[in-house]
């Protein structure tokens, strides 16, 4: 099929937030995102959500420019940025960008992204919940027991909840969250890297009474020792990923078995990336649960992932195929597209029929809160 790329535009997008809410590390009273548009000579327009490849593409834009969009993988390959002396190059980062030219080829064929991305094994999927974040509550344990109370009866199956606030303040916030939450629904937690090994050796031993699903981010993402020293030091399972380019995450997590959960981000490792670590997470045993954190058109992308992972066991209630469902306020998220992407009564999500991605982008919204407007042609 002859259809050739003619242009990239990047939306950075932002908008306030009604109310701030912050996690171990900051807090924010504003919510930002990235959409990449890809156009082509035959009409059909591209959209993801996430890295365009930056000053790489910007400066060399015949990596794209030009090219079809069925070449995906060879420019996805193309955006590596020159290694060091002796070195290989470095791992691309441009998810958004790869994203929608995933999103071309299902248009350009008539065909869902997760048709043409491997075999479909589902057309429901589970999303957890992430909200619980830290806000201005007069008492924390107390506002984030309510809330996650709040989500569960919505119908989530599994929440997560922030720490990293210090070692007595999470042990008090996660067993109030614990206490209101019915046995069946799965807390997991996240901090956001917020301790030293040692610190989290000792935190996590205490957390295990609480049987949490996993702890995320326990230490930063490059602390490679201090994962393989927490494996040794607590049962609760280890999660990581979210700001690492695939090939970080094949060398370092999937490679040594490092955690058992790998959360890649669509934004950085994009469907390209996804389908490689589709495969390598299923060879290594280890579960694949996507880190997912920006607008509706990653949601949907990420439904169409998930669509293709493969079970890790033949077990009727083995390990459940999901991703991460934000929820915390997000003045634009759903509304850069038309379709509503929520959870039903079962508390799953299907997964979008509709050619490419399956949603579709609605450009006055983007226009609404586009910060920065950048062409590449």
């Amino acid at each position: 099929m002859r259809i050739k790329i003619t242009e990239v535009h990047i939306h950075k997008l932002s908008g306030p937030l009604r109310e701030r809410f912050g996690w171990s590390l900051n807090w924010t009273g504003t919510r930002e995102a990235t959409l990449v548009e890809v156009r082509t000579d035959s009409g059909l327009t591209g959209w993801g959500d996430g890295y365009f490849g930056g000053d790489l593409l910007l400066r060399h834009p015949e990596l794209v420019i030009g090219r079809s969009p069925f070449e995906a993988e060879g420019i996805y390959d193309s955006l590596r940025a020159a290694g060091g002396f002796q070195e290989r190059s470095r791992a691309p980062r441009c998810g958004g960008l790869d994203m929608a030219l995933w999103d071309l080829m299902g248009k350009a064929l008539g065909q869902p992204v997760c048709r043409i991305l491997g075999r479909v094994y589902r057309q429901r999927v589970e999303p957890y919940c992430t909200a619980m974040y830290r806000k201005d509550f007069a008492d924390l344990a107390e506002g984030l027991a309510a809330e996650a109370q709040g989500w569960e009866k919505q119908g989530y199956g599994t929440v997560k909840m922030k720490i990293g606030y210090g070692v007595e303040t999470d042990l008090r916030i996660v067993r109030a969250v614990r206490e209101a939450l019915r046995k069946e629904t799965a807390l997991a937690v996240d901090a956001n890297c917020a301790y030293d090994a040692g610190t989290a050796a000792m935190l996590g031993r205490r957390m295990e009474p609480f049987g949490l699903a996993w702890w995320e981010e326990p230490v930063l993402a490059n602390d490679y020792e201090g994962y393989g020293r927490l494996r040794q030091a607590f049962s609760i399972p280890l999660a990581s990923g979210e700001s690492m380019a695939a090939d970080e995450i094949a060398e370092h997590y999937v490679g040594p078995r490092l955690v058992d959960i790998v959360q890649p981000d669509l934004d950085t490792v994009g469907l390209t990336g996804a389908r490689r670590l589709t495969w390598l997470t299923w060879l290594r045993h280890q579960r694949l649960i996507p880190h997912n954190w920006g607008t509706a058109v990653r949601t949907a992308a990420n439904l169409h992932w998930v669509a293709t992972i493969p079970p890790l066991t033949e077990a009727l209630e083995g390990p459940r195929a999901m991703f991460e469902f934000d929820r915390t306020e997000h003045p634009f998220r759903d509304a850069v597209v038309k379709e509503k992407l929520d959870i039903e009564g079962d508390g799953r999500m299907a997964v979008p029929r509709g050619e490419g991605l399956g949603v579709e982008v609605i450009p006055e919204k983007v226009a609404e809160f586009r910060r920065e407007h950048i062409v590449v042609k």
